[in-house]
């Protein structure tokens, strides 16, 4: 009966450090924001599986109508893609935090733009107009060279993270906002 008494204020005690990320020698809040950040950077960054599959989904038939091998493609957007973690700040109390991140990658802003260019240039230069399909490839081929052409350029970002009643941390909704903006400016 007195080892379970005794056990009981220690179990409570592990339980407390557990749900306490930064206490009892645990990680952190921050070594825990920065190792989530880096996990889904270097998801992108190393062109992942997941990453490239979700890319060919949400593309749905139009890579295919140009001629456009989606995982190439993403392959030479992220060509050059490269993040740097700054700060990151946590204000346990209030249950939120932010991380500042410098995220290097090519402008889809400016890839369309010069898309556009490049595909009237091209298409002012025929002779004569081509079939539907041989105007969809020549598309499809001027924008995989324009992708390739493209200048990655930084774009400082700041996600912020919240925790919820269990003190578990994640990134705040704004974060998939946040990165989207970061590709097209």
């Amino acid at each position: 009966m007195k080892k379970k008494l005794l056990l009981a204020p220690l179990m409570a005690a592990l339980v407390a450090c557990v749900v306490l990320l930064s206490g009892c020698g645990g990680p952190s809040v921050e070594e825990l924001i920065t190792s989530d950040l880096t996990s889904q950077f270097d998801e992108i960054k190393n062109g992942g599986d997941d990453f490239l599959s979700g890319l060919k989904e949400a593309s749905g038939d139009e890579f295919e109508q140009l001629g456009i091998d989606p995982k190439e493609y993403a392959k030479s957007y992220l060509e050059g893609f490269d993040y740097k973690i700054g700060d990151v700040t946590v204000d346990e109390d209030k249950g939120t935090a932010t991380a500042e991140v410098t995220i290097t990658c090519k402008s889809m802003n400016k890839i369309v733009e010069d898309f556009a260019t490049q595909y009237q240039e091209k298409i002012a230069a025929l002779d004569e107009l081509p079939s539907e399909d041989n105007l969809y490839k020549l598309a499809g081929q001027v924008m995989v060279d324009v992708t390739k052409a493209a200048k990655p350029k930084d774009t400082k970002v700041t996600f912020k993270y919240s925790a919820n009643e269990d003190n578990e941390w994640s990134a705040d909704d704004s974060a998939t906002t946040e990165m989207m903006n970061a590709m097209m400016s």
